[in-house]
């Protein structure tokens, strides 16, 4: 079995939707480490963190479902190794992708801190701060701005492929 085309265009919409993706976490950390210390925001409450999290719209060939829905037995060394009654060869799923959604941190949102002579001191005299450490965050933003790089440099040597390629 040999490869009869080489598809550029999908390599590029994948790597574009990387970016896209790791752009955003990028935002979103340094919103979070920005208000690290923010304790009223518009809606009169201290400021929650926010996350992004991915998640595939089209889970119909995932290679998870394709092992729970496989009874594989080996056979000989002949063309086809798994069979099985309702195996199905799991395919490439071209038009999937995944969707990122914003969520904001609902449980431990607020850490309190005692300080009576704060403006935003409660009747107990705590302060609500975000739970946000910005150690963490601060790895968020490592690991979004290496995940970033990485999709830079698959595009970037599909793009060399792609002009070599030409070149035969």
């Amino acid at each position: 079995m040999g490869l009869n085309r080489i598809d550029f265009f999908s390599t590029f919409k994948i790597s574009s939707e990387g970016l896209s993706a790791e752009k955003r976490k990028l935002a979103i950390t340094a919103e979070n480490i920005a208000n690290a210390n923010t304790t009223r925001t518009d809606e009169g409450i201290a400021y929650r963190r926010k996350s992004l999290v991915r998640e595939m719209i089209s889970r119909r060939h995932h290679f998870t479902n394709a092992l729970k829905n496989a009874t594989l037995q080996m056979r000989t060394s002949s063309g086809g190794h798994l069979a099985g009654s309702n195996y199905e060869p799991m395919r490439v799923n071209r038009t999937g992708s995944s969707e990122i959604k914003l969520e904001v941190d609902e449980a431990n949102a607020f850490k309190q801190i005692y300080s009576p002579s704060h403006p935003d001191a409660d009747e107990a005299g705590f302060v609500s701060y975000p739970d946000i450490n910005v150690v963490t965050e601060m790895l968020e933003l490592i690991s979004a701005s290496r995940s970033y790089e990485a999709n830079i440099t698959v595009m970037n040597t599909t793009k060399n492929l792609a002009k070599k390629s030409l070149e035969i």
